[in-house]
Order: structure tokens, then C-alpha cells, then sequence
């Protein structure tokens, strides 16, 4: 035990500890599996839980109300975890899946993924769009955002809660990409450095106007160069103002 605290206060940065500290949650090892032993979990205020490990897998129990409180600690669902157990069990997990019920409110299932220390995980975070586009700002723009979530590479002690991307001068017609994020110690975008994540486009009310203004000069070049071959100057304009 004591070579195990020694071990994760050598590997793992102080910061990061301290944040795996608020992000620790008690767990219970299960025998009984099946959908009458996981109802019988849930009435009594516990939630069954499975950890997907590389060598095998673990099932669980936790609280109901501690897991609702962590998740609101860790700001969604894309957090590294800590699961202590009964037997000494000293687990860094992700989030693979959360069953819910938006009826009545409740967390069924929890799917956990195993992070080896030290060795890379690749996974998922949340893109953070921050500042106002200056495109949207003064030129009318719609901001199109066409990621939500950025996959990264790094050890799990590295692994950022969120990326931020700030946008304020984003102009009209530009786009930000993979490659635009910023750099983060330890932390590698897998996605191509070309892959785009936001971009900031014309409004359709522009679009629109700017497709009639095409289409009348079209029209009008149209009628002078028929007016031109007939030699009838006032059928032409009279028919461009009709028009």
C-alpha cells in the first residue's frame, strides 16, 4: 500500500492528484448480475456498473447520489475518474457509457473503461468555443460549428478536461481547424490538422439577395443585348421595367 501511494505521487502531478481527489467515488464489487440483481441495486439507491479492463472485466455498485455529485464536479462525462474499492481496488477510469432514463431521471448502467497509468489513452473531449466571431459580430454571419468534441492522445495524467478554441476574429467566409487549436503540454490531436471544427458562413438572407442581384444583371445584359440586335430601345427598357 505504501509503495502504491509512493508510486502515484512520483508518476502523477500534483495537480492532478489533487483533481483525482475530488473525482474519487467508492465502489462495490457484485456478484449477482442480471436484470433482477441490477433492479434490486437501484431500488436500494446503488447503480450497477461494469469496468472494461485489458485483462478482465470488473463488476460494481456505487452510490446513486455520490456519482450524480461527481459527475457535476467533473462537468460532464469525458472526465479521468477514480474508483476505490473495498479490497484496496485503486482504479483510473473514463466514462464509456451512461445509461439513463429521461422519464424518471435516473442513472440505469454505468460502462467504464480502464486507464493504465502510465501508458497513452486516446479518447474524446469537449471543444469549448469561446469569444464572439467577428464575421457574426459585424458582417451578418452565421456561425456554423461542425465539432463538438476533439479526440486526443496523452497519458492519463495529461488528459485536459476540455479544449478551448477562441474564435473573435473569425471573419466572414473563415473557418477554423484542427491545426488552429492550442498547444497543450503532453497532448496530441489525433484528427488531420486540416479536419474543420468552425466556420463562419453567409446568412441565407444574404445568399439569397446576393442570388437576385446575380440574376437581374443576368437578365438585364440579357434584354440590352436583344434590344441592341432589334434596334427597339423602348420595348427593351419597358420590358426591363415590367420585369
Amino acid at each position: 500500500m505504501v509503495f502504491m501511494v509512493a508510486f502515484l505521487l512520483f508518476s502523477t502531478p500534483l495537480s492532478i492528484m489533487s483533481e483525482l481527489s475530488d473525482l474519487t467515488i467508492q465502489v462495490t464489487p457484485r456478484e449477482e448480475t442480471g436484470r433482477q440483481a441490477c433492479r434490486k441495486l437501484r431500488f436500494a439507491g446503488r447503480i450497477p456498473a461494469i469496468m472494461y479492463g485489458k485483462d478482465s472485466n470488473q463488476s460494481y455498485s456505487l452510490d446513486d447520489r455520490e456519482m450524480r455529485i461527481l459527475l457535476r464536479k467533473a462537468s460532464g462525462t469525458t472526465s479521468l475518474l477514480r474508483l476505490l474499492g473495498e479490497k484496496g481496488e485503486d482504479e483510473l477510469v473514463l466514462i464509456k457509457e451512461l445509461q439513463t432514463d429521461p422519464i424518471k431521471n435516473s442513472i440505469l448502467h454505468i460502462d467504464f473503461i480502464q486507464v493504465a497509468r502510465g501508458e497513452d489513452l486516446q479518447t474524446k473531449i469537449p471543444l469549448v468555443l469561446s469569444g464572439e466571431a467577428e464575421g457574426v459580430k459585424t458582417q451578418g454571419g452565421i456561425l456554423e460549428v461542425l465539432a463538438n468534441e476533439v479526440e486526443v492522445k496523452c497519458r492519463p495524467s495529461n488528459l485536459p478536461s476540455q479544449v478551448d478554441l477562441e474564435i473573435s476574429q473569425l471573419g466572414l467566409g473563415g473557418n477554423l481547424q484542427i491545426s488552429d487549436l492550442p498547444e497543450l503540454d503532453g497532448v496530441a490531436y489525433v484528427a488531420d490538422p486540416k479536419a474543420l471544427l468552425v466556420s463562419c458562413v453567409g446568412s441565407a438572407e444574404g445568399r439569397s439577395s446576393a442570388g437576385d442581384g446575380e440574376e437581374v444583371v443576368g437578365e438585364s445584359e440579357e434584354s440590352g443585348g436583344e434590344t441592341s440586335a432589334d434596334g427597339d430601345g423602348e420595348d427593351g427598357d419597358k420590358s426591363d421595367a415590367e420585369e
